[in-house]
């Protein structure tokens, strides 16, 4: 195995908090303890979790309506990136990723020495996957599709006919097919939707990180079958061993609290989609595939600015701190993430719209910000 740096996790860590303005975020801004309703008076360093802790287990699969046999704890959703590969490709396998892809997507199985082929999301097709381009590039020696849904970087689902149509083509040539679903909890009403109860050669990945904003719990889970889970417990004792006990009785305390917790946070996530449309369909130096219900969307900007020239000048002059699209394969487009609050957002939207401006060589009075 050879794993190289990851540019954008670098990145990612050491940028964006230097700027009053962080609009990188794809997630809520973090809750603590005292946002949440629990009772931790009887938690435990240690208990029987050999294989996950039973109630979170039970938790996970009653909101998903799967058996327990089919979920595997994780320490977040890119622990189960790893999982996946792990337990699926082996040197000189062929692996189809998505692209614009979330960066580890590929590295992972790079790192794993499998052969990394991409499935193009364009921009002009909705990021949608092509049928046809993906039926000519499955091949005997394809194991696995990797896709996010909702898409990172864009926001965008899926259409239901298209993931049919992705899910045919892979049952047809016996391929696996991962989805991470990290950002589908935004979908209400959709609390149990996920395309691993679809089909049988489905995995799905997600976590309390995106959506409710507990990252700090480190709680991810898969939805896998059971004869795939058994042989990523034997891959979790090469690794960890175990999941942080503590960690996973808080989890488990939360999950049924999850759609009650929602409901307080909705009104926010709805305030920020709307504050973020009203720019971008108001800025003719943008466009964009309107995304899902999320924190996440691509704008492409149709000037002479590149996503990193944009980037940087938001950085440098407004003190605001965007995703340049290079870092998801897109160099003209930058992402955006809106988790802060109203006000913030607000104020960094105006900031794009002004680092645009001067882009165009109009006069921006600098000392409004």
């Amino acid at each position: 195995m050879k794993f190289k740096p990851l540019e954008y996790m670098e990145w990612a860590k050491r940028e964006p908090g230097k700027a009053s303005i962080n609009l990188c975020r794809s997630g809520l801004d973090d809750l603590s303890i005292k946002d949440l309703d629990l009772d931790l008076g009887e938690l435990e360093i240690r208990g029987e979790h050999s294989h996950g802790y039973a109630p979170l287990l039970e938790a996970l699969a009653s909101r998903f309506e799967v058996k327990v046999e089919n979920v595997l704890p994780t320490l977040g959703a890119s622990h189960g990136i790893f999982y996946v590969c792990a337990a699926l490709l082996a040197r000189g396998d062929a692996v189809l990723v998505e692209k614009p892809a979330y960066e580890p997507l590929c590295a992972v199985p790079e790192a794993l020495e499998a052969e990394v082929r991409r499935i193009e999301r364009r921009f002009d097709n909705r990021y949608q996957v092509d049928l046809e381009e993906l039926k000519s590039a499955l091949t005997v020696r394809t194991k696995l599709i990797v896709l996010t849904n909702p898409h990172n970087p864009s926001g965008v689902l899926l259409e239901p006919a298209n993931l049919r149509g992705i899910l045919a083509l892979a049952a047809e040539k016996g391929v696996w097919v991962f989805i991470d679903e990290i950002y589908m909890g935004f979908q209400e009403g959709k609390k149990g939707l996920s395309a691993f109860s679809r089909a049988s050669h489905v995995i799905s990945a997600s976590s309390l990180t995106k959506v409710f904003g507990l990252g700090g719990l480190r709680c991810g889970w898969l939805l896998a079958p059971e004869e795939l889970v058994r042989r990523m417990h034997i891959i979790r004792d090469h690794i960890n061993v175990e999941e942080v006990f503590i960690g996973e009785q808080i989890s488990a305390r939360v999950i049924p609290q999850l759609d009650a917790l929602y409901q307080k946070i909705k009104p926010r996530i709805h305030e920020n989609q709307s504050l973020v449309q009203k720019f971008i369909e108001g800025e003719k130096r943008l466009s964009w595939v309107v995304p899902a219900p999320g924190l996440i969307c691509f704008p492409r900007v149709e000037s002479n600015l590149s996503g990193d020239n944009l980037a940087r000048i938001c950085r440098e002059e407004y003190d605001t701190a965007i995703v340049p699209g290079r870092f998801f394969e897109e160099p003209r487009h930058f992402r955006l993430g809106c988790g802060i609050s109203p006000a913030a957002l607000a104020q960094g939207l105006e900031n794009i719209r002004r680092a645009l401006a001067e882009s165009d060589g109009l006069f921006i009075d600098k000392k409004r910000n």
